[in-house]
């Protein structure tokens, strides 16, 4: 009985500690995603600006800018 107490408690830990670092890894990536979208929103405006116009952008690229120009992604 202790060592099935031991082995869970052991388990719990482990647990604890992948969870914390998830946690830590989704933190950093929603830091980065806010300045790939700050970065694109950038670049999409200076494009325009200089001539370069949507139309001359691929399609999924196209659809990225549409998208974050309207509030968010799907």
């Amino acid at each position: 009985m202790n060592q099935q107490l031991a082995d869970m408690t052991a388990a719990i830990a482990k647990a604890e500690i992948a969870m914390k670092a998830a946690a830590w890894q989704l933190d950093a990536q929603k830091t980065d995603i806010e300045m790939l979208r700050k970065a694109l929103f950038e670049l999409a405006y200076v494009a325009e600006e200089n001539g370069i116009y949507l139309s001359n952008l691929t399609k999924s690229t196209q659809d990225s800018i549409v998208a974050m120009r309207l509030g968010g992604f799907k």
